[in-house]
């Protein structure tokens, strides 16, 4: 049985990120190939190119790209504040001992290993993996180190809506030289023609191509109160929409149970719960809340894969508009009105998952049908 290679990260302590690399993994053992996930080894010193000129040359896209020089200091100030929950780090940690097949090498082996025949393909996806702002595109998520042929992506995403100037020349050479296209979002899409020329299928997220039972089989339970509502907030939220999940918790007699970053309710302590969860953890409290509000992307799709009542709410943390990864999935499935940027009114309107769930197959079955066509 012949090896695909998934190129993508696994120490992120980030649900959405661990768990759509898991789904990519099992959706290519479904196709009939072993899955491995390829990552280098060593630090982020020893394997960046860190050349006095493209220091400086750095340091000059920064000066002259003020939103960019934002979001980096304020991307360097969080990630020095956070405080690293050992019990939740150890969680994500036996997750991923458990769940997935690694392999790591060094950046001069990893060029010389993908000309043998030990994988037949790598896949460079999920996620912001192509992020179009970022100071320098890493050749790795672009499949640079493989021979032309074994190329596929799959549901990469550019993060952004646009592409600066600075990364134009090399971002349409990395896409233009990855045979089998695709992406997970429209914005997308319509960079990649505007760049390339290239039509790129937009396909699933990885984590809808498993079902809720076969995420099932990775929950974890843990203690939770019969009624609550979920939020999974990755930055902090507004006034306003915590002031409308307390309005809205009081109103249906709910407890909050909260993921990430929300505090300062004023709600009653006794009816706010913050547990520590790993990937497990995270899947059985989506699975048992009777409503999810989330900026989460991941966390969206989870409650939908769950059929779960939900509510999308724009993230606080950006100048950049990003709406683009919930809003292509919440299109195809006529929910868009569940996608909020202001008017916070969270309420109990049903979702009709019937329909929904036969747009979500039919979106799964293209999705599949390109990456069966692009390992053969």
């Amino acid at each position: 049985m012949q090896t695909i290679a998934i190129v993508n990260r696994t120490n992120l302590k980030n649900f959405g990120s661990v768990l759509q690399v898991y789904a990519l993994c099992e959706a290519i053992k479904r196709l009939g190939y072993h899955s491995e996930v390829v990552w280098q080894s060593g630090n982020m010193s020893k394997n960046q190119d860190i050349r006095p000129v493209k220091v400086i040359r750095t340091l000059l896209r920064l000066c002259t790209h003020p939103l960019l020089l934002w979001s980096t200091v304020k991307a360097i100030i969080e990630a020095k504040s956070q405080v690293i929950d050992e019990l939740k780090e150890k969680k994500f940690n036996d997750f991923v001992a458990a769940n997935f097949v690694q392999s790591f090498y060094d950046p001069e082996e990893i060029t010389k290993m993908a000309a043998t025949d030990k994988f037949y393909k790598f896949v460079c996806g999920s996620d912001q993996i192509w992020s179009s702002t970022t100071l320098y595109p890493d050749p790795m998520m672009y499949l640079r180190f493989s021979p032309k042929g074994k190329r596929v992506a799959y549901a990469p995403s550019l993060g952004r809506n646009y592409i600066p100037n600075y990364n134009k020349k090399i971002l349409k050479k990395y896409i233009s030289d990855v045979p089998c296209l695709s992406v997970r979002e429209d914005e997308g899409r319509r960079l990649i023609k505007e760049l390339t020329g290239r039509d790129a299928l937009v396909v699933a997220d990885p984590t809808l191509l498993l079902s809720s039972r076969d995420w099932d089989r990775l929950k974890i339970e843990i203690e939770t109160p019969e009624n609550y509502v979920l939020c999974y907030f990755l930055d902090a939220p507004s006034d306003d929409v915590k002031t409308n999940i307390c309005k809205y918790a009081s109103s249906s007699g709910r407890d909050i149970v909260v993921l990430g970053k929300l505090n300062n309710l004023n709600y009653p302590q006794n009816k706010i719960h913050f547990p520590v969860a790993g990937p497990g953890e995270f899947l059985h409290l989506i699975s048992n809340a009777s409503m999810v509000i989330t900026d989460s992307y991941h966390g969206m799709l989870f409650a939908i894969n769950y059929r779960k009542k939900f509510w999308s709410v724009e993230r606080a943390y950006s100048q950049y508009d990003q709406s683009s990864r919930q809003l292509t999935v919440l299109s195809r499935i006529d929910l868009k009105d569940r996608y909020l940027k202001k008017d916070f009114n969270f309420t109990d309107a049903n979702i009709d998952y019937v329909s929904v769930g036969t747009k979500i197959e039919d979106f799964v079955t293209v999705s599949m049908n390109y990456l069966k066509q692009s390992l053969e």
